[in-house]
């Protein structure tokens, strides 16, 4: 009886066996790995290679220049009649225009010793500001040759007037000083205020704008 009870019991761990094999792991997307290796974990990992950031270049632009912004001394665009002048305080420069807006020439200039504002009274060596127009063009002993314009105009008399100052006269366009009429200190002399209110520009410049204004030319001053 017992050699029955053994040779059943040894046919029935046969059929049921006891070292079942372990199920593979059920791997979802983009998680990480992780096998049973001998009781020893061990760990699989994708590594995603990083791009290196590439910095674009900012080149900056130079500023154009527009048509106030001049710094040579002279600039001879087209010689032709000019129908405007324009005086640009603040740039220190003169702009002659033709019947169509296009620039003729420009010119840089030095103004009065007080530059800043407009003119108020005789003596404050102020280069007035407003609009006016050519009234005589002459040669001159020191400054060789210059445009006499019509300053003071009603608004610069009113004002004056209600400050209680006199408005003075005599305001120009000139040249250069007699001992600069070969033109060797342009640079310096260009490079500051230094008239008693008056516009100065170089002497070739002064030959150009004789030859492409005349009398009644309008000129507008502004800071």
């Amino acid at each position: 009886m017992k050699i029955y009870l053994s040779l059943f019991i040894l046919i029935l761990l046969l059929f049921t066996g006891c070292d079942k094999k372990p199920k593979p792991p059920i791997v979802e997307n983009n998680q990480t790995v992780i096998e049973e290796v001998n009781e020893t974990k061990v760990v699989v990992a994708v590594e995603i290679e990083e791009q290196p950031i590439i910095e674009e270049e900012i080149v900056e632009e130079e500023p154009k220049l527009g048509i106030y912004d001049w710094r040579a001394n002279d600039e001879l665009i087209t010689q032709a009649p000019a129908s405007k002048i324009v005086v640009i305080k603040s740039k220190r420069v003169l702009v002659l225009f033709d019947e169509n807006e296009n620039v003729l020439s420009r010119h840089r200039i030095s103004l009065g010793k007080n530059s800043v504002g407009t003119k108020l009274k005789q003596g404050d060596y102020k280069t007035p500001e407003g609009t006016y127009r050519v009234i005589d063009m002459r040669k001159d002993k020191v400054y060789y040759k210059e445009i006499l314009i019509s300053y003071p105009n009603q608004e610069d008399k009113d004002r004056s007037k209600g400050l209680g100052f006199r408005t003075g006269g005599g305001i120009t366009i000139h040249a250069q000083p007699n001992w600069n009429w070969d033109g060797h200190g342009n640079d310096f002399t260009l490079g500051q205020d230094w008239t008693e209110g008056c516009m100065a520009l170089t002497n070739e410049g002064m030959d150009n704008l004789f030859t492409m204004i005349k009398l009644g030319t309008p000129i507008e001053i502004r800071e």
